[in-house]
C-alpha cells in the first residue's frame, strides 16, 4: 500500500477527530517532494550537530541550467540561481494539466522556547514523565511555551537570512505565510517577516491555521492560548474560520498518534492547495509538524534545528475518489 493512500486511510480519523478539519473535501491530493532541486536535506542534517538540518548557504539549492523552455522568456542563463529556479516553477505550473500544481514551502521551525531549554536542564525522561504535564516549574510557564532570549536572536538572525536572501539572491518573498497558533511560532514569524515586509512597502498578514500546530501529546507545552490572546498580541494576523476561542484539541489524557498527525498535516495540505494559488509559501511550523509533512509528501523524515529554515519543492495532484485505491 503506498504511503499516501495510508495517510488518506488515516484522513477519515482525523478529519472527526478535529473540528476545525474540512466537514468535506471536494478532492483528494497525492503529494510528493520533488528531487535534485536541492542538496541532500538527509545527508546535510547527519552532518549538523545532533542531527538537526540547520539553514543551508543558498538555502541549499543546487545551481543548475533548466533545459525545458520554460524560463527562456522570463530569465536568461545569466542570471542568479534562484532567478532561474523561481522561473522554472512559474513555467511548470503553467505548463501543467489542471489537475497537478507546485509550490515552493519555505519550512521555518521556531526559535528556541522555554520547553526545549528546560528539557535539555532536567532531562528528556524527567521531562516526559512529570515537569511536560505541569503549566510551569513556579518560574517559567511551559504552556503554550513562548521564545527565550535565544530563540529570538535566532529569529533576527532568521529574519536577516531573508532579507539578504530577498535582496541579493533574488529568493522570492513569501507570496503567503502561513503559522502554527501556539505563541513561539506567531512570535517567530512575526521577528522574521515584519521588517522585511514593511523594508518592501508590503503588508504583512500571517495566515493562523489550527492544524499546523504541533503533533498533540498530554504536554502543556503543546496546549494553545485563547483565540482572544492572540487577537490582542498578533492583530495583523488573519485567523482562519472556525477558529474556537478556547483550544478544543488539547487533551490532558490524550496524544495523537503519529500517524493521526501525518493525516492532520495532509488535510492542512490539502486546504492550502486547494486554496491558495501562489506558488511560493512560508510556513512556521514545529520539528515533528515538519517529520509529519514530509511524511503526508511521502518522503523519509530529518530534523530540523530551532530557528532554521529548509525549503521544499512539492507537487500535488488530485486524485479522484474511484482512484483512491489503486497504486
Amino acid at each position: 500500500m503506498p504511503v499516501w493512500f495510508a495517510v488518506y486511510l488515516a484522513l477519515v480519523w482525523s478529519q472527526i477527530a478535529f473540528s476545525s478539519a474540512p466537514e468535506s473535501m471536494a478532492c483528494h491530493y497525492k503529494f510528493e517532494i520533488q528531487p535534485d532541486y536541492f542538496v541532500d536535506y538527509f545527508e546535510a542534517a547527519r552532518q549538523c550537530p545532533g542531527k538537526k538540518l540547520t539553514t543551508r548557504p543558498n538555502l541549499g539549492l543546487i545551481d543548475k541550467s533548466y533545459n525545458d523552455g520554460k524560463q527562456s522568456q522570463a530569465v536568461s542563463e545569466t542570471s542568479l540561481p534562484w532567478e532561474r529556479f523561481a522561473a522554472h516553477i512559474r513555467g511548470l505550473n503553467a505548463d501543467s494539466p489542471d489537475h497537478v500544481s507546485y509550490k515552493v514551502l519555505f519550512l521555518m521551525r521556531h526559535g528556541l522556547g522555554v520547553h526545549n531549554v528546560f528539557m535539555e536542564k532536567v532531562g528528556g525522561q524527567a521531562w516526559r514523565d512529570y515537569w511536560s504535564h505541569l503549566d510551569g516549574d513556579g518560574n517559567v510557564v511551559f504552556r503554550d511555551a513562548k521564545l527565550v532570549d535565544q530563540g529570538v536572536q535566532q529569529a533576527n538572525i532568521l529574519a536577516g537570512f531573508w532579507s539578504k536572501a530577498v535582496s541579493e539572491l533574488k529568493v522570492p518573498l513569501p507570496e503567503t505565510v502561513y503559522s502554527s497558533p501556539l505563541a513561539r511560532c506567531l512570535e517567530t514569524t512575526r521577528i522574521v517577516f515584519s521588517r522585511l515586509f514593511e523594508q518592501l512597502g508590503q503588508s504583512l498578514h500571517p495566515n493562523i491555521k489550527e492544524l499546523l500546530r504541533e503533533r498533540l501529546t498530554d504536554h502543556t507545552c503543546d496546549s494553545r492560548s485563547s483565540r482572544t490572546w492572540i487577537e490582542n498580541n498578533y492583530p495583523t494576523f488573519i485567523i482562519e474560520p472556525g477558529f474556537t476561542e478556547n483550544d478544543e484539541l488539547w487533551k490532558r489524557d490524550r496524544s495523537e498518534t503519529p500517524d493521526e498527525h501525518v493525516a492532520r498535516k495532509h488535510t492542512v495540505l490539502e486546504d492550502i492547495f486547494s486554496n491558495d494559488p501562489h506558488q511560493f509559501i512560508a510556513l512556521t511550523i514545529h520539528s515533528y509538524a515538519m517529520s509529519a509533512i514530509l511524511r503526508a509528501c511521502g518522503s523519509e523524515e530529518f530534523r530540523i534545528a530551532e530557528g532554521s529554515l529548509v525549503a521544499l519543492v512539492v507537487r500535488a495532484e488530485k486524485i479522484g475518489a474511484s482512484q483512491l485505491g489503486t497504486s
